[in-house]
Parts: structure tokens; C-alpha cells; sequence
């Protein structure tokens, strides 16, 4: 247990971002939590040393505190239980302006929606692929043959020129880092070698137009992008755009997938829907059910939210999930409404300077799935099936044994 609330008027609240029963029971607790204390005082640890921290649950707190980076910095951390920087730092999410901003600068301009226009029609091609794979094996578990499968297959197909059939033994890596935390020793060390190596490659190569060319220069010199990097950091930076965005996605993608497989109805009106309207359900898919549920932050002075004094040093926890079903910014906020006007307000991938920066990507590969999916005559869950959660930074099912046919 950690210390006592530091404040009498905050309650003090067990509550763990990993904790087992909070993914089995996980938006009836994150409801009440916010609805009974718009900021608690949470007794769980947040290391492996440190317990005792701040979990802000209301939109306007969330959002406030997410875009004003000088007070709620990310420089000590961004992960709801944070891992020892001395050991791995995700870089840029665990840093803050100014070194912030220029890595994002040096990298924003794979990401943009623009950039990102051109690769619609190959994440379409292994939409279509999965989905046959899936087709002929079904019953088939969605999660392991399609929402685990597209997104490390997208980020290495378009951003590093990996073929699926060469990067097997990666993506076993990746999985493991993301379903065995107990193995991380183990999978790690070989991840970052291959990183390593790539950035090498790329330098042995005079290579900067792309991805990994372009962080295998970062801060070298060699370039003209105003940063001081060693190779430590470039390859935190590489990790980082390799796992950061795969988890999200493949929660989101996962718990969409559930939804349809549940509501034929639902999925049948997709089926010819145009790109705004398809836009209009991701944005709202990824409100109702957060794939990434919380995030780390550390107050560089005193603040105040929702009229809870909290101290320089203490530890935060940014609720994103519980402010994606605050009443109060989004009415009738467990309910699925396709025509709320303000379903792009959430916080799905975060906000400010630190929101997610491949979050175009996860939004196109979103489309082209549901889009497929829809196009489907048979996509159904097994009925009485009993969808379970892994406690994880992301929030996907585990499992979805699914009937697929077209």
C-alpha cells in the first residue's frame, strides 16, 4: 500500500492500470471512480519502488492536463507504471520540449496525413489478405489472425521495407514484449539489436528518405536538424515508432471488431458507407472503447484540478478512457452514437504536444478494416462466448473466435 491521501478532502482508492480485475470489470470501475472522485489519490504502485499517485478521471482535468507540458511533464515518464529510464526511455514520448519538439519535427512528415494518403491502397491489400486467411480458417480468432497481424505488417511493409515473410521472427519478438511482460529480458535485448543494426545499415547506406534513415541521422551532424543525440536515443527512438503505435492499434482494432461481430445490424449499414461516414464511426469506436486507457505524467510544480491541490514531484495518472465517458463532455457516454457531433474531442490517442503521433496511420488502417469487415455476409462472434481483457497499457480482447465468410 502506499501513503495515505495527502489531502483530506481526496479519496484514497487502490486503483492499478494493471490491475486483473480492473480489465474484467473495466468501465463500471473507471465510471464510478470518476463520477465518485474527479480525482483520486490512488494507493497502487506506479514502479517498481514508488507507490502513491494522483488518477485525474474528468475530461476537463485529462485535457488540461495533457496540453500544458511544462507542468505535467513526460520527462520522468509517460507509462502508467513506469519502467526504470536508466534501462529504456521511450524517445520522444518520455521528453519534453525543447528535445521534444525537434525529434517530432524530424519525424511528423511520415505521418501526415498526406503522406499517409499513398499507403491506403497496400493497407487495403493486407486487409484483404488477413481477411482471406481468416475466410479459410474460420472459425478463426480475429485477434491472432487479423488485429495482431495488420499493424506490425503495415509499419514494416511501408516505413522500413520489410517484407511479412522476412520480419516472422520480430513479430514473435513484438508479441512477446506485448503478451509476456514476464520475458521482456528476453525479447528486448534481440528487438533493439535488430533496431541497432537497421540504423547502422542506414548510415552504411547514406540513407535519410525514409523512417529509419531519417533517425539513424538524427542529431548526428550529418544532417541540418538542430538536435544532440547519441546512438542510445536514436535507437529508443526506433523502438519506440516500432511498439508505440502497434499495441494501440491493435486494441482499438480488436474491440471495434468485437462490436461488429456482435451487431450484424450495425455492420451491415457499413457496408456502403462513404469515407466521412466511415470516418465519423472510427472516431467514435475509438471514444467508447479506449484502446489505450491511461498514461504516466510527473507535476514539475503545484497544480490544481477539479480543486485538489497536488504538490511538485507527485506522480499523475491521465485518465484518458474515464474522460472518453464523462457525461459531461459526451451525454449518454455508454452508448454508441454515431451522430454525436463532438466524438473527435476524445482522447483516444492523447493531446498536446505528446498525442499520438502515428495516429493518422491507426485511423486509416481503423477504415480499411471495418470497411472490409462490412463487406463480409458472415463476421459473428461466437455466441456465448465470453470475451476476457488482458491487463495491459493497451486494452484489447484477448480472444475473439469468429465466424468469417463472403
Amino acid at each position: 500500500m502506499g501513503d495515505p491521501a495527502p489531502d483530506a478532502a481526496a479519496e484514497a482508492v487502490n486503483f492499478s492500470p494493471l490491475d486483473p480485475e480492473l480489465a474484467d470489470d473495466f468501465w463500471p470501475r473507471n465510471n464510478d471512480l470518476r463520477e465518485r472522485c474527479p480525482v483520486a489519490w490512488s494507493t497502487a504502485h506506479w514502479s517498481a519502488d514508488e507507490s502513491g499517485f494522483w488518477v485525474l478521471n474528468k475530461h476537463q482535468d485529462v485535457m488540461a492536463a495533457a496540453t500544458n507540458w511544462s507542468v505535467y511533464s513526460s520527462a520522468d515518464g509517460a507509462s502508467p507504471v513506469q519502467f526504470d529510464l536508466d534501462i529504456m526511455r521511450m524517445v520522444p514520448l518520455e521528453t519534453d520540449p525543447p528535445l521534444h519538439r525537434g525529434v517530432r519535427k524530424a519525424l511528423n512528415k511520415f505521418f501526415t496525413p498526406e503522406a499517409l494518403t499513398q499507403t491506403e491502397p497496400s493497407i487495403r491489400a493486407t486487409v484483404d489478405e488477413l481477411i482471406a486467411r481468416c475466410v479459410e480458417k474460420s472459425p478463426a480468432d480475429f485477434v491472432a489472425e487479423f488485429t495482431s497481424q495488420l499493424p506490425p505488417i503495415v509499419f514494416f511493409e511501408t516505413f522500413l521495407d520489410k517484407k511479412a515473410s522476412e520480419i516472422g521472427w520480430i513479430m514473435e519478438l513484438i508479441d512477446m514484449l506485448l503478451t509476456q511482460p514476464d520475458r521482456v529480458m528476453e525479447a528486448a535485448p534481440q528487438l533493439l539489436m535488430f533496431l541497432s543494426e537497421l540504423l547502422e545499415s542506414r548510415r552504411a547506406e547514406g540513407r535519410t528518405d525514409d523512417l529509419a534513415g531519417t533517425i539513424a541521422h538524427m542529431g548526428t551532424g550529418e544532417v541540418d536538424d538542430g538536435l544532440d543525440l547519441d546512438e542510445r536515443a536514436r535507437v529508443e527512438t526506433m523502438n519506440l515508432m516500432v511498439l508505440g503505435g502497434m499495441e494501440t492499434t491493435m486494441g482499438a482494432l480488436a474491440g471495434i471488431a468485437r462490436t461488429l461481430g456482435t451487431d450484424n445490424e450495425l455492420r451491415v449499414s457499413l457496408r456502403d458507407a462513404d469515407s466521412k461516414t466511415l470516418d465519423r464511426h472510427v472516431e467514435e469506436f475509438l471514444r467508447y472503447d479506449s484502446p489505450v486507457p491511461t498514461a504516466g505524467r510527473t507535476l514539475a510544480q503545484d497544480a490544481e484540478a477539479s480543486g485538489c491541490p497536488m504538490k511538485a514531484g507527485d506522480r499523475i495518472l491521465l485518465n484518458w478512457a474515464a474522460a472518453n465517458r464523462d457525461p459531461e463532455k459526451f451525454p449518454e457516454p455508454d452508448t454508441l452514437n454515431f451522430e454525436r457531433a463532438n466524438a473527435n474531442a476524445h482522447l483516444a490517442f492523447g493531446a498536446g504536444v505528446h498525442r499520438c503521433l502515428g495516429n493518422h496511420l491507426a485511423r486509416r488502417e481503423i477504415r480499411a478494416a471495418v470497411q472490409a469487415i462490412s463487406e463480409l455476409s458472415v463476421f459473428e462472434l461466437e455466441p456465448g462466448y465470453e470475451v476476457k481483457y488482458r491487463p495491459a497499457f493497451a486494452r484489447g480482447p484477448i480472444s475473439l473466435p469468429t465466424k468469417v465468410a463472403y
